[in-house]
């Protein structure tokens, strides 16, 4: 049956069916080709946000109010904790010469270094541990205030109590001191326009319940187990957060993404899956004298439907499963060779479109041409049936 089926599809005498085929074949490679890319882009992607984050996000965040100090001890005790920092958040303003930028002010302690990896991504000076009155400075704030040279202007930190305050006092009344720019990172837009890293043993006044606790784990599968059996242990003011919690916005926006641009490619499913299905009509309708023919010399409907059913799933098993081949060897060259480049990319931490092949993509993609080959085995059963076997003999 099989090749009787393969000579149906691929060596019928009119021309027209032959393009037909071909047309389809080439629409289930394309979409299934773009299936696998597409996905492996997205996944690419949130992986490569993920890598970015870890440079400096720690294993678990703890945030919330009345973070003590009682607390932290509690946690650097722990068996699985490799270090512990508590860390104040502040608003200031940084001041170097005329030109002035708003920035988050991290006061760190001296466990901070073990706990981030943000003093390795230096591109400027040197990172943790912090001299006095040393700060770490991201790269898009010394872009805005045009950091050249230490010794060409002193930089100023002016540290925000709050919008009330600053409206009253105005900004030279505020808590200030001037600071020396140990060190300049660039990590990922995020950071680089926003962070400031000081030490908080140079700010005495900056004390009381810590805005944020963060944790370094000895070895990094721990970090499900021991987010689960801190949080049994946290107030309700308080909460413990993974890795991909600290930034769960950003992931939700890209899940949305993908899941739009995979809606968009199950249209075009739907569309191919329609090609095929008029293609399989084509089939029917031009060789309707062979299908009575053969149940005239005896063979069974079921036998005719199993025929005709198998020359839609011989097209759409070998377009897809090219398509997906193709998707796969697509993703594999962009991953080793990088021969897609992003536009602009240059000087950039991405200069390449990321990308990345998971299993379930894989399984998604064969459940979509499972379910259409289910479609069009119910329409080669429906066709046949409403078929007049006796007015096609007779070449009505």
């Amino acid at each position: 049956m099989g090749q009787v089926a393969w000579s149906y599809l691929w060596n019928s005498p009119r021309p027209a069916i032959r393009w037909l085929v071909i047309l389809t074949y080439i629409s289930l490679i394309l979409s299934s080709w773009a299936w696998i890319v597409i996905s492996s882009v997205f996944n690419g992607f949130t992986s490569f946000l993920e890598e970015v984050f870890q440079r400096v996000d720690p294993h678990i965040r703890i945030i919330g109010t009345g973070i003590s100090d009682s607390l932290k001890q509690k946690i650097a005790a722990m068996p699985a904790t490799e270090a512990v920092a508590g860390i104040y958040e502040r608003i200031g303003i940084i001041r170097y010469g005329q030109r002035q930028a708003i920035v988050r002010v991290r006061f760190v302690d001296d466990s901070y270094g073990r706990v981030s990896q943000i003093g390795q991504q230096v591109v400027y000076g040197v990172g943790f541990p912090l001299e006095e009155r040393g700060a770490l400075i991201g790269a898009g704030v010394a872009a805005r205030i045009v950091l050249l040279d230490r010794e060409e202007s002193p930089l100023w930190l002016y540290i925000i109590p709050s919008g009330r305050h600053l409206a009253l006092t105005g900004v030279e009344n505020l808590p200030r001191k001037n600071i020396i720019p140990q060190g300049i990172f660039s990590v990922q837009k995020e950071y680089d326009e926003n962070w400031l890293i000081v030490s908080q043993r140079d700010w005495p006044n900056i004390s009381g319940s810590y805005d944020v606790l963060e944790i370094r784990l000895k070895r990094e599968k721990d970090i499900g187990d021991f987010t689960k059996e801190i949080r049994q242990t946290l107030p309700p003011s308080l909460i413990a957060q993974e890795p991909r919690r600290q930034h769960e916005g950003l992931f939700r926006i890209l899940a949305q993404e993908k899941l739009l641009a995979m809606s968009g490619l199950g249209l075009l499913f739907l569309l191919t899956a329609s090609g095929v299905i008029c293609t399989l009509s084509t089939f029917l309708i031009h060789n309707k004298r062979d299908w009575a023919l053969y149940q005239a010399l005896g063979a069974s409907p079921q036998w005719t439907y199993r025929l005709v059913s198998s020359i839609g799933w011989i097209l759409l098993g070998i377009g897809g499963l090219t398509g997906m081949l193709l998707g796969i060897l697509t993703v594999w060259t962009q991953d080793t060779f990088q021969w897609a480049k992003l536009r602009g990319g240059e000087g950039s931490l991405l200069q390449y479109f990321p990308v990345r092949l998971q299993i379930a993509d894989i399984v998604e993609l064969s459940g979509i041409l499972i379910l259409t080959g289910v479609g069009i085995s119910l329409y080669t059963y429906y066709s046949l049936r409403k078929l007049s076997y006796r007015s096609a003999l007779q070449g009505d």
